[in-house]
């Protein structure tokens, strides 16, 4: 007699499972690949943040072009004049302070009263540590209140190789220069620009500048502590030959090979490491005379 066929017992189709050492196989090719990908994806996010950084640069410069159209003059670096520096302390608004209103979707700067000090407590304070996007580098690491990461720049205080001296009236040679004496109570006009534009710098990278580690209110009381958008102290005077030099008042930033820079035409540059001494000192100036190619 033949038997019927009953098919697979339910013992013979039993699934099964994955034994340790195929479990640590697999666990250690998936290993490998991040470990090989991790760079890559790393990449892949400083490049967006560097991009992210350029196009603050530019949105930046849209508004000091917005500025200068409307007055028909740049805003000055810091508001730091005061005919009774005793009796009435300089205001200290920085360029930021006067060309936010000209930000596009950026209207917190409007209530910022510039015929009172950047930092007062009728206001001005309170609008002064809002953290603005436009101003922090996505490749930073420090975080407070009110940061700033881009310097206006003022000018330079590298001399030149080829003679061993500063450059002219080098506390006030850049574009966006302290408003903080007679001679300099006006800020610069474009026609004062007679190397350029496209040859100037305005505003560059110089990210955690001053943060002690303190958050605190008190840092609102007086110029003095990390660079704020608000504050005039958040100029950068170029003091150093080099790019992100640690030990000087020098453009610097956290991206690989150097710094994103905004010229006074409004174009946006990656300044490397590797730039020359004296092409950097006539970045910086507005009116050296010397003789800058177009970057």
């Amino acid at each position: 007699m033949v038997e019927p066929d009953r098919g697979f017992s339910s013992r013979s189709i039993r699934p099964r499972g994955f034994s340790l050492v195929e479990t640590l196989a697999v666990a250690a090719v998936v290993g490998t690949l991040l470990i090989l990908l991790l760079p890559t994806i790393q990449r892949w996010r400083e490049d967006s943040r560097r991009t992210q950084c350029a196009d603050n640069c530019r949105r930046q410069g849209l508004a000091v072009a917005a500025y200068e159209s409307a007055r028909r003059i740049f805003p000055p670096g810091s508001d730091a004049f005061s005919a009774n520096p005793k009796s009435q302390p300089p205001r200290l608004h920085a360029w930021a302070s006067f060309s936010l209103p000209f930000a596009a979707d950026l209207g917190v700067g409007l209530k910022i009263d510039l015929d009172k000090p950047w930092n007062d407590p009728r206001g001005n304070r309170e609008i002064a540590r809002k953290t603005i996007g436009l101003y922090v580098c996505p490749s930073s690491i420090e975080r407070y209140p009110g940061k700033q990461d881009y310097g206006a720049v003022v000018g330079t205080a590298v001399p030149l190789s080829t003679t061993g001296k500063l450059v002219d009236d080098w506390q006030h040679s850049g574009v966006l220069y302290a408003t903080d004496d007679e001679a300099h109570r006006e800020p610069a006009r474009r026609e004062a620009v007679s190397d350029g534009l496209a040859s100037t710098l305005l505003v560059a990278e110089s990210v955690d500048r001053g943060h002690t580690g303190s958050d605190d209110a008190d840092d609102f009381q007086t110029p003095i502590g990390p660079a704020r958008w608000a504050c005039g102290t958040s100029c950068v005077l170029q003091n150093s030959p080099v790019i992100d030099d640690p030990g000087g008042d020098s453009f610097r930033s956290t991206h690989v090979g150097g710094i994103q820079a905004l010229f006074a035409d409004g174009h946006v540059v990656f300044l490397g490491h590797d730039i020359e001494g004296d092409l950097l000192i006539g970045l910086c100036t507005k009116s050296g005379g010397d003789k800058v190619p177009e970057l």
